[in-house]
């Protein structure tokens, strides 16, 4: 079932919430960045093919934090790579596919982005989307959520077309959907999910979604999973709670609400609950696949959804683990780090269940660290892992092994 692929040296990940392979056609693409200790040359974006390293973008770095975004490509094919060096700049990089910078825009200090400002520790998370060839969205994250938004604009132009004030989620299709500020008066937190035309900035709809959290998409639906009835307690002190709110939690928060939201109405098409805390979720072509950890006895379950929301059945793991991806045949998950798994798809008349462990080939060092950008302080669990077609592109903290599924 399982077969191994090449294994080429990478750049180090430096930003852990952009360390994910991205994989454009016939390049793999992979950002780094600098610690506020380095000097020299800093590898901040680097482009892999199957005769190895294409090319290698870099920047000086002079003792401050460099943080390249989460990379995206142009219709055309070009690469963007936003680029924000801690207190002195944000810079939205268009890359040709042969290493060449065709296009550096460089956004100015809090108009609106707050680029300069004194922090002790990263404040900036940046996403840029592709319009089309001529224009994009960037959309800034400041403090985990206390402050974002998007702005729409055109290349090598000062002025933006228009701004809002959510967090960048998905766009396509001529709509954009972004996620507004948490209200930390109300549980959950509170917070909107806001569907905007994306030639005007005009509000379609908008839709009350406390603790949601973007898992995927399928056809014109954004998976969702809801994580405001555990999150209501894990924002409080635990030295602050009695028995009884202990008690509470543990009667009221025993599911998971994952939904199904329609991309131009903003309305759900359906709904499903999963049994524990949910931690990690693949969205595939057939359904979804959710990790949840169970409130009765602490293991840990894959629950697998069809893309009608029907619940169609559950494979226990045992120990913690954490949902890679899903194809039509089965649902890779990492167990303990270390392991592996393919797990039957319900179907067929079979019973789902793990196949033989196989060890990932894991590259010297372990995988590196990956982190997701704290949308309302809640987040899904994730790994530097991508699933391509038949391939499964692992980033350690030295290399990049390539398993053919």
């Amino acid at each position: 079932m399982f077969g191994n692929g090449p294994r080429f040296p990478v750049i180090e990940s430096k930003c852990g919430w952009s360390a994910a392979p991205v994989v454009s056609d016939d390049l793999i693409l992979l950002a780094g960045g600098a610690s506020g200790q380095a000097i020299g040359e800093a590898p901040i974006l680097q482009a892999i093919d199957e005769d190895g390293e294409r090319f290698r973008l870099s920047r000086k770095a002079s003792g401050r934090d460099i943080e390249p975004g989460e990379i995206s490509t142009t219709p055309s094919g070009d690469i963007i790579l936003p680029v924000y060096e801690h207190d002195t700049s944000l810079k939205i990089l268009r890359v040709g596919r042969d290493g060449v910078v065709r296009m550096a825009d460089e956004l100015p200090d809090d108009d609106p982005y707050d680029v300069v400002a004194y922090d002790t520790s990263s404040k900036l998370r940046v996403a840029v989307r592709a319009v089309d060839d001529d224009g994009y969205l960037c959309s800034w994250l400041y403090r985990q959520g206390r402050r974002q938004g998007i702005t729409y604009r055109r290349w090598g132009e000062p002025l933006y077309l228009w701004t809002s004030e959510e967090w960048l989620l998905h766009a396509s299709g001529g709509t954009v959907v972004g996620a507004t500020s948490p209200d930390y008066a109300r549980p959950g937190p509170a917070q909107s999910w806001v569907g905007r035309d994306v030639a005007t900035g005009a509000a379609l709809w908008l839709r009350d979604t406390g603790g949601y959290v973007l898992a995927g998409t399928a056809g014109d639906a954004l998976i969702a999973v809801d994580l405001a009835a555990f999150d209501r307690t894990d924002r409080t002190d635990r030295a602050d709670r009695t028995e009884r709110d202990e008690h509470d939690h543990s009667k009221a928060a025993r599911d998971t609400g994952v939904h199904a939201i329609d991309l131009t109405t903003g309305e759900p098409t359906w709904s499903s609950l999963v049994p524990g805390r949910a931690h990690s979720a693949a969205v595939g072509p057939d359904g979804v696949s959710v990790c949840a950890e169970s409130t009765e006895d602490g293991t840990w379950r894959v629950h697998h959804l069809g893309l009608d929301g029907a619940y169609e059945g559950v494979t226990p793991l045992g120990g913690h683990a954490c949902v890679v991806a899903r194809t039509p045949e089965f649902t890779l998950a990492l167990v303990e780090g270390q392991w592996l798994m393919a797990l039957d798809n319900p179907g067929g008349g079979r019973r789902p269940g793990p196949a033989e462990p196989w060890t990932i080939p894991i590259p010297l060092g372990g995988l590196a660290p990956s982190y997701a950008a704290r949308v309302a302080d809640m987040r899904l669990d994730t790994v530097p892992i991508t699933l391509a077609g038949s391939r499964c592109h692992l980033r350690g903290t030295e290399s990049l092994q390539i398993i053919e599924v």
